[in-house]
């Protein structure tokens, strides 16, 4: 067999190898796939496939998933109930400016408090995944990501928060059911925290990948186990965009804060893959200019749907004082 027969038959075996049945690229037996090709559908067979078992379960806390449609892909959203949260650290964190321990510097984390009362009203829908490299690409054509080694089901980075702005606007475009925007920073909390008061959700290297077990690069999605909600890697892997303006902290109680009413920087929460422990908490605050990107952050979306947006939209015009702000 020539060359360039041989070259031909290796395209079309990878190709079959990402349209078959998924069980069969699985298998690995059916076709001589590369192993990133078939790993990489493999773990969105999982996904897909925990997304039917939620949607086939009533009663159970799995049934309150959904997905959204981007045209080639899906993401997968989990229903965040409504409640009532201490957000914010009394923990005070004696650091320098590179954040190593400091018992005689001051503390770092001073916008993390005052700790206050934050009352999320209404239930809403958030992605149980950061955004992936692939679906970015699905909506915007391109991938800007550092990380491309990673795989196409590791989180999209280098995206600025305007970049997230651009994506939303297209994925917006093509939706019937939901429209789509990042969370705000106490929502973000909130998910995060799913019903949990400590630093972490977890035992760190349980539930992220961080500066002690990321190997400098981040990873798939959803490899790490969940918390209490359903969401996956919300502390390490990526620092995750949030939509409202950074700003100091109430010490009054507040219900649905949108977050400080003006700025020049956006938070970002969550940690990364390269960062300390120290970063890898509920309560980090982070922030950047919205035309900063960086190879250590990402996004997930929050998911509204169209008949309760007309509906906001509406209550918003009768009651144009009805937003909360820092």
């Amino acid at each position: 067999m020539s060359g360039k027969s041989s070259l031909k038959n290796e395209k079309v075996r990878n190709q079959k190898c990402r349209n078959e049945p998924t069980a069969t690229v699985c298998r690995l037996k059916q076709y001589s796939c590369s192993k990133e090709d078939a790993m990489s559908a493999c773990r969105r067979t999982v996904l897909a496939f925990t997304t039917l078992i939620a949607l086939l379960l009533p009663g159970s806390s799995l049934a309150q998933s959904d997905y959204l449609d981007l045209g080639k892909s899906h993401v997968i959203i989990v229903k965040i109930p409504a409640g009532t949260f201490r957000m914010g650290s009394d923990q005070l964190i004696h650091a320098d400016d590179a954040w190593k321990p400091c018992a005689t510097c001051a503390p770092r984390n001073e916008v993390e408090r005052p700790v206050h009362q934050v009352t999320i009203s209404k239930d809403f829908w958030m992605g149980q995944f950061d955004v992936t490299q692939k679906q970015w690409e699905d909506v915007m054509g391109n991938n800007p990501s550092a990380n491309r080694a990673a795989g196409p089901d590791a989180p999209v980075e280098q995206v600025s928060w305007g970049d997230v702005q651009s994506f939303l606007a297209k994925a917006n475009a093509v939706q019937n059911r939901w429209t789509l925007r990042l969370p705000t920073e106490a929502e973000w909390e909130y998910a995060a925290r799913a019903g949990s008061t400590g630093e972490t959700y977890g035992p760190l290297d349980e539930i992220a990948w961080h500066k002690g077990n990321g190997d400098r690069t981040t990873h798939p999605v959803g490899q790490k186990k969940p918390n209490a909600f359903g969401l996956y890697d919300m502390l390490g892997n990526v620092w995750q965009w949030c939509q409202g303006w950074f700003g100091q902290y109430p010490s009054d109680p507040v219900t649905d804060p949108q977050g400080a009413p003006t700025g020049d920087k956006h938070p970002t929460r969550g940690g990364c893959y390269y960062c300390d422990a120290v970063h890898e908490r509920a309560a980090r605050r982070n922030r950047d200019l919205e035309d900063h990107s960086s190879r250590s952050i990402g996004f997930r979306i929050v998911a509204v749907p169209r008949k309760a947006t007309a509906l906001r939209q509406r209550e918003s015009e009768s009651e144009p004082d009805r937003p909360v702000y820092w």
